[in-house]
């Protein structure tokens, strides 16, 4: 029983590194899939110590099924931070038509 707990730990560690050597990032290993192409970058905040940038990335699954990744990335001294989200087509759409009425 005093065994559980790590080998329960290393095996959720394995899997991660296994997941993260199939896609060859850590947006892939989170969300499921491999990049095939950062669309761009934007920046949210930028301070003197402090940054948050929203990337958004076109992405596929091993099904070959292309998905949308939006990740916020936070940078600080001695941190960093990653929030990816896995959008479909048509929620992309759909942020994309929210965000064009909220800019007017």
């Amino acid at each position: 029983m005093d065994y559980l707990f790590p080998i329960l730990f290393l095996g959720i560690v394995a899997y991660l590194i296994l997941r993260y050597a199939r896609s060859g990032s850590l947006t892939g290993a989170l969300l499921g899939g491999t990049i095939k192409r950062e669309v761009g970058k934007v920046e949210l905040t930028a301070g003197t110590l402090t940054s948050q940038t929203l990337n958004v990335i076109r992405m596929e699954d091993s099904d070959g099924q292309g998905f949308v990744a939006l990740s916020v990335v936070s940078k600080a001294p001695l941190a960093i931070s990653m929030v990816p989200y896995r959008l479909t087509k048509s929620q992309a759409l759909e942020v994309a038509k929210l965000l064009q009425q909220a800019a007017l």
